[in-house]
């Protein structure tokens, strides 16, 4: 990395994408689902995102993140 950025950025642009990535395989997910209300599944995606949120923030704590 140059000496100029901060690991920071970097780990602030891998947010970012994965949670645009997160975002786009939701629209995908609600759109794709036909039959009946595509909008009942948004719960369970919320949760599954809240769960990788909860753990990805465990394992930075655990290695000592600031």
């Amino acid at each position: 990395m140059p000496p100029d950025k901060s690991p920071l950025e970097g780990s602030l642009v891998v947010a970012a994408l994965i949670a645009l990535g997160i975002v786009f395989a939701g629209h995908w997910i609600v759109s794709y689902v036909q039959d009946g209300n595509p909008w009942s599944i948004t719960p369970w995606y919320g949760g599954v995102a809240a769960l990788i949120i909860i753990i990805g923030l465990f394992t930075n704590m655990r290695r000592g993140g600031s």
